[in-house]
């Protein structure tokens, strides 16, 4: 899920080199916290969070059937 989250996101965003991709794993779930660039921070979120919510429900989708389930966060630049 990993890769198709990273080749969503830096086929959207201008600045493909500041994209990352952090796993947090717990028992029944496991957590995909995204950064990018501030600049494209717009671009991934998208007007009211369409963008965003269309990427979660596409890695939703794909790991659905898997033992455990799939979110994605956008986190700030650190």
């Amino acid at each position: 899920m990993t890769d198709l989250l990273h080749f969503i996101v830096t086929s959207i965003v201008t600045n493909k080199e500041d994209v990352a991709i952090r796993e947090e794993e717990t028992e029944t779930s496991i957590i995909l916290h995204l950064t990018v660039n501030a600049e494209d921070m717009g671009q991934v979120i998208g007007k009211q969070g369409r963008v965003v919510n269309a990427i979660r429900e596409i890695i939703k989708t794909a790991a659905r059937g898997g033992e455990k389930r799939y979110f994605v966060e956008v986190d700030d630049e650190k």
